[in-house]
């Protein structure tokens, strides 16, 4: 038999309030050697509060922390040792050059001369950025910055890196370019990975989702399993007349309908056939289009917290309580 793996990272009974609110609830999750997992969730599930809690950021109401198997205090300096941190906004100074901004790194870590010198060009050969290394970072784009960002935060080897929505903003091409480099980075270093994101993208680039909603756990489970449990089909109406079409198609064909920014879309199986019953449920000018699609890890979290991942706020009424029986 295979001997159990010992996490690289083991949260346990992780509270936190702002005052008479709480924010955090009995958050547990484990992170293994060379595993990525996403914290998922809107604003306003917790996510960033968990990583604030492992840098020090703010000192949680109760917490338990496992780095390696050995206890280590939330945000203190046996875990911020060991850490890599890549924050919501760029943190890089932008009135100096890439390289200066990696010097600037290491020697605050204690690295000098040679050895630094070795570094800073090996970073930036890795981010893609050598030929642009002594132009000011105010000249970069946003795809840019974060790279640099992300070499900072690993320029000495961190065991464990924390990523907050780290391609927040970013177009495509910038996207794939960041997660390259993650990808390569544990895959080369065996580094393991906390990924807060609302993005169901970034969300399927994981190895294992802590799927949060107002700040508790909902479950942990992969990407993969969350889609499997999802209906065949997702049926999309775009429509601007939603309460009356949602009336009657609820009437008409039980279906149970969830707001869109274009309109309404359901679960279901057997869409296609579907279709030609909601064609035929409905008049003509209240439906601008019908169409099938493949469930996402966005349709996931609404089943599994009643929410929707671009606002935090409850779809059709559903609260958590709702959305677990």
């Amino acid at each position: 038999m295979t001997p159990p793996v010992t996490p690289r990272l083991a949260v346990r009974r992780l509270a936190h309030r702002y005052g008479d609110r709480e924010v955090l609830r009995d958050v547990a999750f484990d992170v293994a050697p060379g595993e990525v997992v996403g914290l998922l969730g809107p604003n306003g599930s917790g996510k960033s509060t968990v990583l604030s809690a492992l840098q020090g950021l703010l000192r949680p109401t109760a917490a338990e922390v496992m780095l390696d198997g050995a206890p280590v205090a939330p945000g203190g300096p046996k875990l911020r040792a060991r850490l890599g941190v890549v924050f919501q906004q760029p943190s890089v100074d932008k009135t100096l050059t890439a390289r200066e901004n990696l010097r600037l790194t290491l020697q605050m870590h204690g690295v000098f001369g040679a050895g630094q010198r070795a570094r800073v060009e090996e970073l930036l050969a890795w981010a893609g950025l050598a030929e642009r290394a002594d132009e000011p970072m105010k000249q970069f784009s946003g795809g840019m910055l974060r790279r640099i960002d992300l070499v900072r935060a690993v320029a000495t080897n961190p065991a464990l890196l924390l990523m907050d929505e780290p391609t927040s903003g970013l177009d495509e091409a910038s996207f794939r370019r960041v997660w390259a480099l993650v990808d390569e980075l544990r895959a080369a270093t065996g580094t393991s990975v906390l990924v807060a994101t609302h993005r169901p993208e970034e969300a399927a680039r994981c190895d294992r989702l802590v799927v949060l909603h107002e700040g508790e756990v909902v479950t942990v489970r992969s990407p993969a399993s969350l889609i499997e449990e999802m209906e065949a089909d997702v049926l999309v109406l775009e429509t601007g007349h939603r309460e009356e079409v949602r009336d009657t198609l609820e009437a008409a064909l039980g279906l149970t309908l969830r707001d869109e920014p274009y309109g309404l879309s359901a679960g279901c199986t057997r869409g296609h056939e579907l279709i030609v019953d909601v064609a035929r449920a409905l008049p003509r000018e209240k439906i601008g289009a019908i169409s099938i699609r493949r469930p996402t890890l966005a349709d996931a979290f609404v089943r599994l917290a009643g929410a929707s991942l671009d606002d935090g706020g409850s779809a059709n009424g559903a609260g958590r309580g709702e959305a677990r029986r």
